[in-house]
């Protein structure tokens, strides 16, 4: 055999075993169902209102749906200001940057990202740090004194 074939066909080898290893799991993944958001709302229940003090801050635990990608997590967390008998914010717990789990502190009234520094002000809106925008808010509803929050209402990466 002459070099040129060997090289020739050595090129064409390695070059058939790369599209293989990129090919096949693009395939695959073209075959497998698409995990799809739900149209509509999702709401879910938070507790009673009058569960979440007046102007504090506090967290609050949520069950995750059957339908959510993240099956291996049952519960999540949320943030919950009440602002008045009528106002009430629910924050998602992830950063808008890099959705890092972000860090009440009560002392200085901020969210902190421990990732990369970001802070974000009571009302959620951003102080410092690489994120451009402010945290999320879910949609909430009252019904029959019990808080509820659309889990549809955020973005898929939250």
């Amino acid at each position: 055999m002459e070099r040129r074939t060997f090289l020739t066909l050595t090129a064409h080898s390695v070059g058939l075993v790369f599209a293989a290893v990129i090919g096949i799991p693009a395939f695959l993944n073209a075959l497998s169902p698409s995990p799809r958001r739900h149209a509509g709302p999702a709401w879910r229940r938070l507790g009673p209102a009058e569960e979440f003090p007046l102007g504090k801050m506090k967290m609050a635990p949520l069950e995750l749906p059957p339908f959510d990608w993240a099956r291996a997590l049952k519960v999540k967390a949320v943030y919950v200001l009440r602002d008045s008998a009528d106002s009430v914010v629910v924050f998602s717990r992830n950063c808008t940057d890099l959705s890092c789990s972000i860090v009440w502190d009560a002392g200085s009234e901020c969210f902190f990202c421990p990732c990369h520094g970001g802070i974000f002000s009571k009302s959620g809106e951003r102080m410092a740090g690489p994120p451009k925008r402010p945290l999320y808010r879910y949609a909430t509803r009252v019904t029959d004194g019990v808080l509820e929050i659309d889990l549809n209402s955020l973005p898929p990466v939250t």
